[in-house]
C-alpha cells in the first residue's frame, strides 16, 4: 500500500534535505498545519544558507541539522497492529449535505526562489552588510580605527540585528577616507531596504534614539528626567539654574 499525505510529504523533504535541495523540502513543507515545525527548520537552513553563499561548508551543516530535526518529529508506529490511539492519526471531517459541495482544489502554491526568500529576509541583509563591514575592517584598519564594536559583535552569536545596526552607524561615524565612504554607502542602501519593509529594527533604533540619555554616565533617563545609575536629576538641576 503506497504512503500519502502528511508522511509522503515528510519523506520526499528529508529526501530533498538529503540532496541539498532546499527550495524542494521548502515547497513540500509549506502552507501545511501539520509541517509547520519542520517547515521551520528547513527555513532556518535557507536563511543560513543564503546569509553564507560563500562558505559552502556552513550551508551544508545547516542543511545536515534541518534534516535530523525533520526526523526527530517523524515517529511512525508503522509495527503496532493495535486500534488503540488510531483516533489520532485521523482528521475529522464534517459530513456534507447534499446542496453542499466540495471546493475545488486550487492550484499548488508557487514555489519561491531563492532571490524571493532572501528579499523577505531582513536578518539576511543585516548580515550581509554586517560581513561586508567586517571586510572593510580587515582590509583598510588604518582607516576604520580597528572596528572595534565590529569584533566584539562577531564574537557574540546573540548579537541582534539592532545591535548590529548600531554597531555599524558608530563604526561609520569613527571611520575615515575609502572605508567611510564604502560604509556609508553600505549602510545607506541596507537603510533603504529596511525602510521599504517598515522593519521593526529600525523603529527599535528610532525608539532608543528618542530616549533622553544622562549627560554623567550615558544612561537612560527615566520619566522624571532623573538617572537611576547616577541617582541625579540632570533636567532639574538645569530648571534650578534658570530660574535662579
Amino acid at each position: 500500500m503506497s504512503k500519502g499525505g502528511v508522511t509522503k510529504k515528510l519523506e520526499d523533504a528529508l529526501k530533498a534535505l538529503d540532496e541539498n535541495q532546499l527550495k524542494k523540502a521548502l515547497y513540500l513543507t509549506e502552507n501545511n498545519p501539520k509541517l509547520q515545525r519542520q517547515h521551520q527548520f528547513i527555513e532556518e537552513a535557507a536563511r543560513t544558507c543564503l546569509a553564507n553563499k560563500d562558505n559552502k561548508k556552513v550551508c551544508e551543516e545547516a542543511i545536515k541539522m534541518a534534516r535530523d530535526q525533520v526526523k526527530e518529529t517523524v515517529s511512525l508506529p508503522i509495527d503496532d497492529t493495535s486500534l488503540e490511539g488510531l483516533e489520532g492519526y485521523l482528521s475529522p471531517e464534517p459530513a456534507l449535505t447534499p446542496q453542499e459541495e466540495k471546493p475545488a482544489a486550487g492550484p499548488p502554491a508557487e514555489q519561491k526562489t531563492d532571490e524571493e526568500i532572501f528579499e523577505e529576509c531582513q536578518e539576511c541583509h543585516v548580515a550581509v552588510v554586517a560581513a561586508k563591514f567586517a571586510d572593510i575592517c580587515a582590509e583598510k584598519p588604518e582607516e576604520t580605527g580597528g572596528c572595534e564594536l565590529i569584533g566584539r559583535s562577531l564574537e557574540d552569536e546573540k548579537t541582534e540585528p539592532v545591535d548590529w545596526l548600531k554597531a555599524m552607524i558608530e563604526t561609520t561615524e569613527k571611520a575615515q577616507g575609502s572605508a567611510k565612504e564604502e560604509m556609508t554607502a553600505a549602510l545607506a542602501e541596507l537603510t533603504d531596504y529596511l525602510e521599504g519593509k517598515d522593519s521593526p529594527f529600525l523603529k527599535e533604533l528610532e525608539k532608543e534614539a528618542n530616549v533622553a540619555s544622562c549627560p554623567v554616565c550615558g544612561g537612560p533617563l527615566d520619566k522624571d528626567g532623573c538617572c537611576p545609575k547616577c541617582n541625579t536629576c540632570p533636567d532639574k538641576k538645569v530648571e534650578e539654574v534658570k530660574s535662579a
